[in-house]
């Protein structure tokens, strides 16, 4: 499980909030509007070799990007890793890419050491996939998974521990969905 990214030089100036940042068991979320740093984060997870990780136990990435058909594993389970990528590829084929998300969940082998990075899993989900997608993740939690999740998507922040990447985006959003909710509720009386 990682919990905690001391970025490097390169990764530390694109997001400009943070140098070091702290991860919980479970599911976290990064929030922050676009251009913040979501996606640096989990790059410099996935793959900058000089950016420090600090993580308690065996920690397995898979990492979920929207400009990918198919999630990147990196561990060390070579074979089974192969066969769950040849899955997925052949399923890449012939699907949408919320439907490979979903693939995905019930496909890559889930234990303690897991750690999916998804880069905003929200992008061509109608709401019956994202009701679907929060329960896949909430039972990968389950299992013992650890979540980073760079999203836009609030029905994901519920339980999670959340790393804002603009201090008050949270509750600015929270306030304007409040508000939305109040303008749709006067139009139906």
């Amino acid at each position: 499980m990682l919990r905690r990214l001391d970025m490097c030089v390169n990764h530390a100036r694109r997001v400009k909030r943070y140098r070091r940042v702290h991860f919980e068991p479970g599911m976290n979320v990064i929030i922050g509007p676009n251009g913040t740093g979501k996606s640096t984060i989990l790059r410099a997870i996935a793959d900058c070799g000089h950016c420090r990780r600090r993580e308690e136990g065996e920690t397995h990435y898979v990492i979920l990007e929207t400009d990918t058909a198919v999630p990147r594993i990196r561990s060390g389970h070579q074979r089974s890793d192969r066969v769950t990528h040849m899955i997925l590829e052949t399923r890449a084929l012939f699907s949408s890419h919320g439907e490979i998300i979903q693939t995905a969940f019930s496909t890559i082998r889930i234990s303690r050491a897991t750690c999916l990075l998804l880069d905003e899993p929200e992008t061509a989900q109608d709401f019956d996939h994202l009701l679907a997608l929060r329960k896949a993740m909430k039972r990968a939690v389950d299992h013992g998974a650890q979540i980073i999740c760079a999203t836009h998507e609030v029905l994901f922040w519920e339980g999670a521990h959340v790393i804002e990447l603009r201090r008050g985006y949270r509750d600015r959003v929270i306030r304007e969905f409040c508000h939305l909710k109040c303008i749709d509720n006067e139009r139906r009386e």
